[in-house]
């Protein structure tokens, strides 16, 4: 019987023992350009990136301390007479943080700073720090493979993001300097269908699904 080990009755859903390890890939690319892979996928998903020579995808490298966060706005409606009876709740923006250690070439760290556009010429790149453009948003695509021998894979996709707070390059002697403070907001876009306005999140496993 069920109540011999407490298991509720009728349709249940058990979660998979699937653990993932590690940071995934991350990515990013401008946001002008509308380029998903899948735009929209057979469900009518967006997400993955495809780049383009005017508009390629940058491909980060080396890097720590990835996270991903949601920002709430809660509050409560409350009743005298009993307490808290439910709650409002509103989405903010979706924040994705890391720190990165590989700042080479400008051209891939200039957006995470804020940094001028970088005029390369061989051997040279050369990048300024002035005015910050606010109006500069980006797509975001962090996928982690969690299966190599059978491709299963989980991905996020932030559909308008930007790189804000304030960041830090630490230059310690004797160890790699690290670019630290990095934030990618995931800014609500209302171009992308209801339900995937901040991001998409994807999961592959033809084994488990």
């Amino acid at each position: 019987m069920a109540l011999c080990t407490g298991t509720p009755e009728g349709t249940l859903v058990t979660q998979d023992e699937i653990y993932i390890e590690g940071a995934p890939y991350l990515y990013y690319q401008d946001y002008d350009v509308d380029n998903h892979l899948f735009n929209p996928d057979g469900d009518g998903f967006y997400w993955n990136l495809s780049g383009t020579a005017a508009y390629p995808v940058y491909e980060l490298a080396c890097y720590e301390d990835v996270a991903m966060a949601d920002d709430l706005t809660v509050n409560s409606v409350r009743c005298d007479k009993i307490g808290d009876k439910a709650v409002i709740q509103k989405r903010n923006h979706i924040v994705f943080t890391f720190a990165l250690s590989s700042l080479f070439p400008l051209t891939t760290t200039s957006p995470i700073i804020r940094g001028s556009t970088v005029t390369s010429s061989t051997p040279w790149e050369k990048m300024g720090l002035g005015e910050i453009n606010n109006n500069d948003y980006w797509k975001f695509y962090a996928p982690k493979v969690y299966d190599t021998t059978a491709c299963d894979f989980v991905s996020i996709t932030i559909h308008k993001g930007q790189f804000v707070d304030a960041w830090t390059i630490a230059m310690v002697s004797g160890d790699k300097w690290m670019l630290g403070g990095i934030a990618i907001w995931g800014l609500a876009d209302d171009t992308m269908p209801s339900g995937q306005e901040y991001a998409t999140i994807v999961r592959y496993d033809p084994s488990a699904i």
